[in-house]
């Protein structure tokens, strides 16, 4: 059953990574639409860089949480690399555990934001939107790292996944 699940949820990496792609362009028109409306027509849209901003903060930290989920991330692994397999194991089951609490308390801190901000009715100063949706992206980010990491866990634990061998540089 694991192995299943990693095929949906790359899958659904895959889609995210490109409604990701499309938020950016759309990011990008905005702006575009926003430079040339300021330079050679004298408007601009109201509340177009806050839209842009949240959009990169969703890109950003959902990205994070793509990144975790191919296992693609930036280590400075050189010494252990070098070191026997069973070491090798236990730092990774290290990584692990510390990876899902980190994730874990992030993600909770975060939605106990949100659901003040929430609550209080905040929106943004020029578009209004209401400023529990960017944030949001924090506690969905670090809620789904901790997922991950609780599934790569029972992976390894039900042996359909050993830990992650050394890689190539």
């Amino acid at each position: 059953m694991l192995p299943s699940i990693d095929k949906y949820v790359d899958a659904l990496v895959t889609w995210i990574e490109r409604v990701l792609a499309v938020a950016l362009i759309v990011g990008i028109c905005l702006n575009f639409t926003n430079v040339v409306g300021r330079y050679l027509a004298g408007y601009a849209l109201n509340g177009v860089d806050e839209v842009e901003i949240y959009i990169l903060v969703w890109i950003a930290f959902l990205g994070a949480a793509l990144v975790t989920w191919r296992d693609m991330h930036l280590r400075m692994d050189v010494l252990i690399t070098s070191c026997p397999p069973r070491i090798r194991g236990l730092v990774s089951w290290f990584e692990l555990v510390v990876m899902f609490v980190v994730a874990t308390f992030v993600a909770w801190q975060s939605f106990k934001y949100v659901e003040r901000i929430y609550a209080l009715g905040a929106v943004s100063d020029i578009a209004h939107i209401p400023t529990w949706i960017p944030h949001s992206a924090i506690t969905v980010s670090f809620a789904a790292i901790a997922l991950m990491m609780l599934l790569r866990a029972l992976q390894r634990l039900t042996g359909s996944q050993a830990a992650p061998a050394p890689k190539d540089s």
